[in-house]
């Protein structure tokens, strides 16, 4: 069990707040050196000034001082921690001003005043919170100091009363000169944070952008996989049909080629058998194609009453070669349930569903394990199980399985978009879907989908078609256009009990129509020379009241524009291979449309 995450996305990412802390370190090396430099500069003067008051000790202290600063800083330029480092420093300017306030007075002491650079100190070099923490320390020797004399602790002042006042306008001096110092790098640091920030910013709009490209690309792939897996299904699927109905007919023209005289019996019903399997084979191979337009090209916006039943068996067909090898498939679906979504978009998540729980089992064993889909109606929802006796999913992935990229598959079977992918359609159409179980003897999905409430209907009007063909036995004049010749010669002859005309050029049908008067147009929707669309414009402009008369065909929809014309046409269309019971149902349904508006 493993969870996908894209590799580089992790390791861009690493590296910015790499780079990030490289740019902030060196940022706290450079305040340092600046801030130790600036103390190594004055310190001598101070020294000086301790040593001529005769207070050797604190200008001893003050040269041991400068000493650890400057190892300090030389140890943090060659790699040592930098936040070590700007503790060590402050600390020892606060241990140097303590003892020099322990030596002159106290807090009485203009150069008690230093100490409250401290604080100030520590949260440039180190962080805020080791700022706080040297404020609270300045503020505990404040009172200290404060309190001492109060409780007999008096602190000697070994500075002579003559220098008194040259010592408190040095040290006010020195003060001035520090808080300048410690303003200046302050708003140093306000610019760079301001830069770091807007850095940061940019990084992050930028790893952003790379996310979401990256996601948009994992979809397309997570797609192409799922495509590239049903087409492999698909093609066995169409391939097994396609032998018998190819070997059937090539046998049949076989057996006209070499017939003389009066077919014998046995080779007629033979050859009855033959016609049939090739028809069904057909039929199978239609199905299946009509299956994989409806997978692969939706309209996300269009929902409609959906027969869920339909909607489980044509996925069992587009999967049937992912699962025959591993599970045997049992479905528990009452007829005449309806959700209310998109044909394709539901079709999708019950294909990615038995999928995710075909690849749950190992090959090989179909005879001891099942995939069961089961649909019920509780609670004004439609309910659909997918439960499996696969391995399960892993505990720590359970509640993240939705996530983009999160997946229980090993590498190479999948990208964990598939469920993502499939909540999100669910959302869009008000459903759901949980993992209601899993264990490693096994899991169940549960989804739920918007029931469809039709409206009563009245059920004594039967159908306009059936009412037609049984009061009369009307010939209809209409005309086929087409620009394949054995589609003209076939529906030719199915409807050959009407008055039946035929034209492959869309320029001469114009002109047919014009000064013929046909009860009904079959018109193919795309042709190379004229399209159905081109000659319906056409028609409009000419012969208006023609275009009420066109059913259209059409073997497939690849553009949008075709597709937006045909929602136009609602019940005026049929898809090929056509269904000649269909198409007469279809045309009868025309004329009555025509004769009562």
């Amino acid at each position: 069990m493993i969870s996908y995450t894209p590799q580089f996305m992790d390791e861009q990412s690493s590296h910015s707040q790499s780079n990030l802390l490289l740019a902030l370190e060196g940022r706290r090396v450079k305040v340092l050196t600046f801030v130790a430099l600036l103390f190594i500069g004055m310190g001598p003067l101070f020294v000086f000034r301790y040593y001529q008051m005769g207070i050797r000790s604190l200008s001893a202290a003050v040269v041991f001082s400068m000493g650890l600063g400057v190892l300090t800083v030389f140890w943090v330029r060659r790699g040592g921690n930098v936040e070590k480092g700007g503790i060590l420093v402050t600390s020892i300017l606060l241990v140097v001003l303590t003892y020099s306030n322990l030596c002159s007075g106290g807090i009485e002491d203009p150069n008690f005043g230093w100490l409250y650079i401290v604080p100030i100190l520590g949260a440039l070099l180190v962080s805020a919170w080791v700022g706080w923490m040297f404020t609270g320390a300045v503020f505990v020797l404040a009172v200290l100091f404060w309190l001492a004399p109060e409780y007999g602790f008096e602190i000697p002042n070994y500075i002579p009363p003559e220098l008194h006042r040259e010592q408190s306008l040095a040290n006010r001096l020195s003060a001035i000169v520090a808080i300048g110092v410690m303003l200046a790098a302050l708003a140093g640091q306000q610019k760079y944070s301001r830069g770091l920030l807007e850095r940061v910013n940019n990084e992050l709009v930028y790893e952003m952008n790379q996310r979401t490209e990256m996601q948009a690309r994992m979809v397309r792939s997570e797609r192409a996989a799922s495509m590239g897996s049903l087409a492999a299904g698909l093609a066995h699927e169409i391939n097994n049909p396609l032998t018998y109905v190819i070997g059937n007919l090539e046998l049949l023209q076989g057996y006209l080629a070499d017939g003389k005289g009066a077919t014998p019996p046995a080779r007629s019903q033979e050859s009855q058998a033959m016609i049939s399997e090739a028809i069904e084979g057909s039929y199978r191979v239609a199905s299946l194609v009509r299956d994989l337009k409806t997978f692969s090209h939706v309209s996300d916006e269009e929902t409609e009453p959906i027969n869920l039943a339909r909607i489980i068996d044509r996925a069992k067909k587009m999967t049937s070669n992912e699962i025959r090898h591993r599970a045997e498939l049992e479905i528990d679906c009452p007829e005449g349930i309806e959700v209310l979504g998109n044909q394709g978009r539901i079709l999708q998540i019950v294909i990615n569903l038995l999928t995710n729980a075909a690849h749950a089992i190992a090959p090989g064993f179909s005879d001891s394990n099942a995939i069961r889909v089961a649909v019920r109606e509780r609670e004004s929802r439609v309910l659909l199980e997918v439960a499996d006796t696969g391995s399960g999913i892993d505990p720590e992935l359970a509640d993240r399985i939705f996530e983009p990229f999160v997946t229980s598959k090993a590498v190479g079977f999948g990208m964990g978009m598939g469920l993502s992918i499939t909540r999100n359609i669910l959302r869009s159409m008000g459903g759901t879907i949980d993992v209601k179980y899993t264990s490693p003897e096994g899991t169940t999905f549960v989804v739920t989908f918007e029931p469809f409430v039709a409206e009563a209907e009245d059920s004594s009007r039967a159908s306009p078609a059936v009412r037609l063909r049984s009061e009369s036995d009307a010939i209809l004049k209409i005309l086929i256009i087409d620009d394949e010749e054995l589609v003209l010669r076939f529906l030719s002859s199915s409807l050959g009990h009407h008055d039946v005309s035929v034209e492959s050029d869309g320029r001469m049908a114009i002109q047919r129509i014009r000064g013929g008067d046909f009860d009904i147009i079959l018109c193919d929707l795309m042709m190379p020379a004229m399209t159905g669309m081109e000659i319906f414009s056409e028609l409009q402009r000419e012969v208006p009241e023609a275009t009420e008369k066109v059913i259209f065909m059409t073997g497939g929809v690849f553009v949008e524009e075709a597709e937006e014309f045909l929602n136009g046409m609602s019940g005026r269309w049929i898809e090929k291979p056509i269904d000649t019971i269909e198409l007469e149902t279809l045309i009868w349904n025309r004329v009555e449309a025509l004769d009562a508006g």
